[in-house]
């Protein structure tokens, strides 16, 4: 298990900046051009001119987005925008949120994690699931080559069998005041320091055996590696190349009540001659198919069937459907290649069985929009730019914690963590 430890980390200073919610920002993966804009307006000193720097027209390689987001970096901490805690600290972050009626708490802690492997017959417990592309990859290297920092955590699950380490945060919670207490997009995100050595030797110990699986950040975790990496191959200062030895990690318990799993709906794009009817009769050979009276009643219908392989289908006209797998073997022959928990998983059934074997549809990226609203992947459909498209219900946690431990990666866009941790609580520096 890679070693988990607390860190000086860099936070706004509050005296300073008054209204935490105009500097704080989503992911950068999440942020748009339009919602960058509004970002920038917000504030002059928001985390999205570090995150993710607006790339301009005559950038070169002396003055672009890496460049200017370091610059911002810089000034802010010389101007005493933000400043570094004076003793290490593990950082309590809390998001309340609503969904599906319910409010929900998911709390955690941000500590640092080691990216080195432990020695012998074990292996890294730290477990991905998710593909990577070389793209994104290099882009947020060359931001941390950069700003030589993480400037939002990783997010990641893992077993807390009788709440040890929840009673703990949740004990410390009670006792120190908030230094972050916001609502931003509609959630409302707390944290806390805690600096006191008793406390923070209790959480390392609980963690020191546990698996780790990555649930978000996958990307910045692999850069870390390669930035660590790099450093060793030039042998920079040993200060630097330790700080860059770990990874600043948002770590939550893998409990399916305060977690929040959104699928992504499919809409491919070329369907090649398949028509509205031809798609139907084509899947009722291995489907059980009802026609449903709208959207809401079709997801409503999903939600009820999620241990039995099933998937909605919208064609415009108002007309929604409810499939269900008749047989899993006959999607199991269909995909030899995999282990059969990957088999059976609504993405890979969705991706390989439906559109690959029976629809023969490319599922390319380039071929199909992945869409997390319904609402908006029906009014797409509506409006013309597809035929059709696919619904499906959300991976399930255990799911993507048993493709982790065998070694496999998920479909793309096969999970979606909601709500995904803002950028701005604390920065880990790596110098």
């Amino acid at each position: 298990m890679p070693q988990i430890k607390p860190f000086r980390g860099i936070r706004y200073n509050r005296e300073k900046v008054r209204d935490l919610a105009s500097v704080v920002a989503p992911p950068y993966d999440v942020i748009s051009k339009t919602r960058q804009n509004e970002l920038y307006r917000s504030s002059p000193y928001n985390i999205v001119r570090i995150e993710l720097n607006k790339i301009n027209p005559s950038d070169n390689k002396r003055d672009n987005r890496y460049i200017r987001a370091q610059r911002s970096f810089v000034s802010w901490l010389e101007s005493g925008i933000m400043s570094r805690d004076p003793r290490e600290s593990i950082y309590l972050y809390s998001q309340r949120y609503k969904y599906g009626g319910k409010a929900i708490e998911r709390m955690g802690f941000i500590a640092a994690m080691g990216l080195g492997e432990e020695r012998g017959k074990k292996k890294t417990k730290v477990l991905p699931h998710e593909n990577t592309l070389m793209a994104p990859k290099l882009d947020r290297l060359n931001l941390t080559r950069s700003v030589r920092a993480n400037l939002s955590p990783i997010y990641v699950l893992y077993d807390d069998a009788g709440g040890k380490v929840a009673g703990i945060m949740k004990a410390a919670a009670r006792r120190i005041k908030p230094f972050m207490n916001i609502r931003f997009e509609g959630i409302v995100s707390r944290a806390w320091r805690i600096d006191d050595p008793a406390t923070i030797r209790k959480i390392v110990s609980l963690m020191s055996n546990k698996d780790i699986f990555i649930a978000d950040g996958h990307h910045r975790y692999e850069v870390s590696r390669m930035y660590a990496g790099e450093l060793a191959a030039r042998k920079a200062p040993e200060a630097l190349r330790s700080a860059a030895g770990a990874i600043m990690v948002y770590f939550v318990a893998s409990d399916e009540k305060m977690l929040t799993v959104l699928p992504a709906h499919r809409l491919p794009r070329d369907i090649g001659r398949l028509t509205k009817g031809g798609i139907l009769e084509r899947l009722s050979e291995y489907f059980n198919i009802e026609k449903v009276s709208g959207l809401k009643q079709m997801m409503k219908r999903l939600a009820g069937l999620r241990n039995a392989h099933a998937f909605g289908i919208y064609q415009g006209g108002g007309k929604f459907y409810v499939m269900v797998l008749k047989d899993v073997r006959q999607s199991d022959r269909a995909i030899k290649d995999k282990p059969r928990d990957w088999r059976r998983l609504d993405v890979s059934i969705l991706h390989r069985f439906i559109f690959g074997h029976i629809l023969g549809i490319s599922d390319s990226d380039d071929n199909v929009e992945f869409v997390k609203s319904p609402e908006e992947t029906a009014g797409l459909v509506d409006r013309g730019g597809f035929k059709v498209a696919f619904f499906l219900n959300p991976t399930k946690v255990s799911e993507i914690k048993r493709i982790a431990r065998l070694g496999e990666k998920m479909p793309r866009k096969a999970t979606y963590f909601y709500p995904k941790p803002i950028s701005g609580v604390v920065i880990n520096p790596l110098f």
